[in-house]
């Protein structure tokens, strides 16, 4: 019997104004996660396919972030941002000149800028989302679709035209950036709800994944438990994710706790003065991560040892050892219990946003996971692959739960961010009012209803609430929040009053000019 393992990688990432100065932390984060995930990424699966490494993983790729990432101003932004903090390196070589331990280690982090500089303009010619798009292609990777932005669909059960709008959005922007049509669907930070089921398997997908919650608390619970797919009343096939794994990889004894990996919380942006941090930051702005970090985790503390790259390398591979093992050793429980079956599988979502923010060698230890598989007899495939009994297996009604908070989302309507909610649910309202008392209109009130869309589409994902409620620039995502909904709400207000400022329109539609091809009608009501 076939030991499966499919794993299915999530980034997150919230829509960006670039030419706004206060933003400078948030597009910090986002070309650090390009500098630390997409590329490294891609020349992960390069590698895997020089080596002959059969294994295909699935992922997750927010369409914000495509937008983005397709933008030649973020483009040319970013090589910018690669050479200031090239030329930050080498000043802090000048610094720290009579240490040779810790210009080793400043060296190492300036040759990885330089080599991502080098990936980025040459070997990816700029095009990330194109690269990612040739690996579907090749098959070493699975993109699964989304929604729009990420949007928690249980707080909008209520209202069926919010949900397939975002589902609608996210299936064209998917198409727009791939060029195809996906089988599976990842829904935000998997919350289930009763009846979603319906509206994903509306738009022809064939399968989504689910909290091990939705499995284990449900009436009818599957026979087969979390170990094989199930499908829904409709037939659209559900995956239980590994409930184990956020424990191997967060807990106090977790993979990313060790002594010898990076400490990822102590770096040179918030501990040397600006004048010596320049040309990197300027004098009078927000302080955040440089990314010059030489220090391991020992003992957790300002007096850790230096950080040492070939100590870490040989942990990451002890860390991929004991990640196959515990599953190897749960697939063949579960496969003895299951003689029948052509295989057991367990499905492992992985947060890459937050673990690469808390695990440097994440990526590293997803390398050796992928090499080292075969040795435990486990096969690393994508969901896609094991859809082939899809009207024949088991039926159930899966359980409300979500794989964010304590398992109920319960952190995204926390006491930090709960005042969100009744703004943007009235704001959603008001857009299904919109859409149906404009449903054939033209010219400028087009363009206000499509900017407030879009406008809406910014406001409903979790992700600001998520950063208020973890105090990740709450200053921030609360301006950006109440900026889409003033926003939003001067839309409603000019197709009320039937006047509108062109001018205002117009900055905004180049301050938020993703989704080009963005339709209101999209909120008219399905009959």
């Amino acid at each position: 019997m076939k030991k499966n393992i499919s794993i299915v990688l999530k980034t997150e990432q919230d829509y960006i104004r670039y030419n706004c100065k206060e933003n400078a932390p948030l597009l910090n984060s986002l070309f650090d996660s390009i500098s630390e995930i997409y590329i490294p990424l891609l020349n992960l699966f390069e590698r895997c396919g020089l080596n002959s490494v059969a294994a295909k993983v699935g992922l997750v790729l927010p369409p914000v972030l495509c937008e983005m990432l397709n933008d030649s101003k973020i483009q040319k932004l970013y090589i910018e941002w690669l050479d200031n903090r090239i030329a930050l390196g080498k000043k802090e070589l000048e610094r720290c000149k009579d240490d040779e331990k810790l210009c080793n280690n400043i060296n190492a982090l300036i040759q990885e800028n330089e080599q991502t500089k080098q990936d980025f303009c040459e070997k990816y010619n700029k095009n990330l989302v194109k690269a990612f798009a040739d690996y579907n292609k090749i098959g070493t990777v699975e993109l699964i679709a989304t929604t729009a932005t990420d949007i928690f669909m249980p707080h909008y059960a209520d209202l069926k035209e919010a949900i397939t709008a975002q589902i609608e959005c996210g299936l064209h922007a998917f198409r727009c950036s791939f060029g195809e049509f996906p089988e599976g669907f990842w829904i935000p930070e998997l919350g289930y709800f009763p009846g979603i089921e319906k509206y994903i398997r509306s738009y022809g997908f064939n399968y989504t994944i689910l909290d091990a919650r939705s499995f284990l608390l449900a009436k009818n619970i599957p026979e087969k438990g979390i170990f094989y797919p199930a499908r829904t009343d409709n037939s659209l096939i559900v995956f239980a994710n590994d409930p184990y794994l956020k424990d191997d990889l967060y807990s106090e004894n977790g993979y990313l706790r060790s002594e010898c990996y990076r400490n990822e919380n102590r770096d040179i942006g918030f501990e040397l003065s600006a004048k010596e941090l320049a040309p990197f930051f300027t004098e009078g702005t927000v302080r955040y991560a440089s990314g010059y970090k030489y220090w391991s985790r020992k003992n957790g503390s300002e007096d850790g040892d230096l950080y040492d790259f070939a100590a870490a390398k040989a942990k990451v591979e002890e860390d991929a050892d004991s990640f196959l093992k515990k599953r190897s050793e749960l697939l063949d429980k579960a496969a003895a219990l299951m003689p029948e079956n052509d295989f057991v599988s367990l499905v492992c979502t992985i947060n890459l946003t937050k673990l690469k923010s808390n695990w440097k060698e994440s990526l590293l230890w997803l390398e050796s996971v992928l090499k080292k598989a075969p040795e435990y007899s486990i096969d690393i495939v994508s969901c896609n692959t094991m859809l082939s009994n899809q009207f024949s297996l088991e039926r159930f009604k899966p359980y409300y739960s979500s794989c964010d908070g304590e398992g109920y989302g319960e952190n995204l309507l926390s006491s930090k961010n709960c005042w969100m909610m009744r703004y943007v649910r009235k704001a959603t309202e008001r857009m299904l009012d919109l859409a149906d008392r404009f449903p054939t209109d033209t010219g400028l009130k087009t363009r206000l209803l499509d900017i407030g869309t879009k406008e809406l589409m910014i406001a409903q994902s979790c992700v600001l609430a998520k950063m208020i409620d973890a105090d990740i620039f709450p200053e921030y995502c609360e301006k950006r929040f109440k900026n889409s909904i003033i926003d939003f709400t001067k839309v409603f207000d000019s197709l009320g009053s039937n006047t509108v400022s062109t001018e205002w329109l117009t900055n905004l539609e180049e301050n938020d000019n993703f989704f080009p091809w963005m339709n209101y009608r999209i909120y008219s009501k399905k009959r």
